[in-house]
């Protein structure tokens, strides 16, 4: 690299500490939208950016001729060498020849930042509002508004300072949450550790306050005599103590129903708010994959404990009486109904409250089936039974419908809903047994063996002869069960508990979509700790919570599928 305050003569690059030149030039900067003190002064001609050295500008890690800066009579533009060259310009990636403006922050590569700067340029000064930032992975920095607000902005130009800026509405978070080291334990013993589900108006109340603090801790006015790395690395170390911590209290409350949602929906939310966040993003990573794991930690007892209420009620699924369909199903749908008012209280992200259900379903479907077949040493595998069992099914089929779970539904209670269609067919020749065993595409040929032979005969009906039933058998093993080995699965008569689905997290439909503001129920969580951390509502906001996403105008999406 070329020493300050040195000329090549065989090149147009001039590379300066002298901030009085008059001459256009770029002003390199740190991540963290520092200045380092190093001037390259572009002269007239043009400066060849790249990792060899061709006269121009060398940096290493970019294409050898990664682009060209052209300075003619005082217009100063860059050109992209190819399409492959990496470069921006204030955020937005260029592919052909830009003119560069006073102050434009220019990205090489990764890692390098410069700002352009040009007086009396013959386009006309300009000065950045807040929302002009530094898109690196590795920002940190930023500073905080008069009003106490969070802000990022790159360095102003000289002409500049903090007394000239104008903060815009959708530059700041709705409010700012002051955490100074002294109080952390005290912050964090409230909204995690010792925190009460039941007493809280606001059901994400943790994931706001914990994302607000990460934004302040972001900041130069957490620990102004830090550098910027350590700066990150206290944000690091801090965000990796709140997802173990959560992580800690799943495991402690592993068969508390309440606190198990509450923990997957904050689990969840925050996770997205540090993964979307284009600054601390970077610096969560490991919170992040924690975070992961407490989400799925949380699911998966959730599901155990819903199950669990499930199993002392199938029997009930199977009262004797055709009058007693009511009584047979209310308590399998009572569990089904407070287990989504309580997903629907914890703001539980729809994507995963449909998974929970896909599970509970299939559960639901298991006990039954397996129920039905004779497992517990009973065989229940007749007309009677068939139509019983399908009229009980269908009082969850609409409840389901009811709650907008109708294709989870159908989806992992269709065997049982075949089966029981299965014994209700007629029966009597060839071709109704075909008809109704066609039917059931989704039965391997084990349980269709089962069901059949297993079949109780009323007085009208005559038996199925062996050739018939091994014609249907060799149907489904050609079929259906070639299926269910090329997915790696066994051939069984009985229905498996656990739901081969693998587990996702939704990517969106989250509350930072739609909350606007301050949250009701948020100043009142908070309230206990006003002496070691300090809510400010911030009045100039517009109220958004994804400001400092990647894409903070996007629209959200409510729409899942199984």
């Amino acid at each position: 690299m070329v020493p300050m305050n040195s000329t090549r003569n065989n090149g147009s690059c001039h590379l300066s500490a002298d901030d009085g030149q008059l001459e256009p030039m770029l002003i390199e900067l740190l991540p963290d939208g520092s200045e380092t003190g190093r001037r390259i002064t572009l002269e007239s001609d043009v400066t060849e950016v790249g990792s060899e050295w061709w006269g121009g500008l060398q940096l290493a890690g970019l294409r050898p001729r990664h682009c060209v800066i052209a300075n003619t009579e005082g217009i100063v533009t860059l050109t992209p060498s190819s399409r492959d060259s990496d470069i921006y310009v204030n955020g937005q990636r260029i592919y052909e020849t830009t003119m560069l403006q006073h102050g434009a922050i220019i990205r090489f590569g990764r890692t390098h930042y410069f700002r352009f700067s040009q007086r009396n340029s013959p386009t006309g000064n300009r000065t950045f509002n807040e929302r002009e930032v530094i898109d690196s992975p590795t920002t940190t920095g930023g500073g905080m508004s008069k009003s106490g607000s969070i802000i990022q902005s790159p360095p102003l130009s000289p002409a500049h300072d903090d007394s000239t800026r104008a903060i815009r509405p959708d530059s700041i978070l709705p409010a700012t949450l002051e955490l100074p080291e002294v109080g952390e334990d005290a912050f964090l013993s409230l909204v995690v550790v010792n925190i009460s589900p039941a007493t809280l108006h606001f059901k994400l109340s943790p994931t706001y306050a914990i994302y607000l603090s990460a934004r302040y801790r972001a900041t130069t006015h957490f620990r102004p005599d830090a550098t910027p790395h350590e700066r990150a690395h206290l944000l690091s170390a801090f965000l990796i103590r709140v997802a173990h911590l959560m992580m800690q209290t799943v495991q402690d409350r592993n068969t508390d129903a309440n606190s198990l949602a509450f923990w997957m929906a904050n689990s969840s939310e925050l996770l997205h708010f540090l993964k979307s966040d284009r600054q601390i993003g970077a610096f969560s990573v490991d919170a992040q994959d924690i975070l992961a794991e407490v989400v799925q930690l949380s699911f998966r007892h959730l599901v155990t404990c819903i199950q669990g209420e499930i199993s002392n009620l199938v029997g009930h699924f199977f009262l004797e009486r055709d009058e007693d369909d009511e009584n047979a199903t209310s308590p399998m749908i009572g569990v089904l109904g407070s287990t989504m008012t309580l997903l629907r209280r914890s703001r539980v992200n729809a994507a995963l409250t449909i998974q929970l259900f896909s599970q509970v379903f299939h559960f639901v479907n298991m006990a039954v089936f397996n129920k039905l077949i004779g497992m517990d040493g009973r065989n229940y595998c007749s007309r009677t039974w068939g139509n019983r069992l399908r009229r009980r099914i269908n009082r969850i089929e609409t409840w389901a419908e009811k709650q907008g779970l109708e294709l989870a539904a159908d989806c992992h209670l269709v065997r049982i809903i075949q089966a029981t269609h299965l014994l209700q067919a007629m029966k009597n020749t060839a071709e109704e047994v075909s008809t109704a065993a066609s039917s059931c595409f989704k039965l391997n040929s084990m349980q269709l063996r089962c069901l059949l032979m297993k079949y109780q005969y009323d007085s009208d009906e005559a038996p199925i002869s062996p050739e018939i039933l091994e014609n249907v058998v060799r149907v489904a093993e050609s079929t259906v069960d070639d299926v269910i080995r090329g997915d790696g699965r066994h051939i069984r008569v009985e229905e498996e508990p656990l739901l081969g689905l693998a587990f996702l997290l939704p990517e969106d439909g989250y509350s930072c979509d739609i909350v606007r503001g301050i949250p009701t129920g948020l100043v009142e969580f908070l309230s206990p700790l006003s002496p070691v951390c300090r809510l400010t509502p911030n009045t100039n906001a517009a109220g958004y919570w994804t400001i400092f996403f990647h894409d903070p105008m996007r629209s959200p999406r409510y729409s899942y599928f199984i």
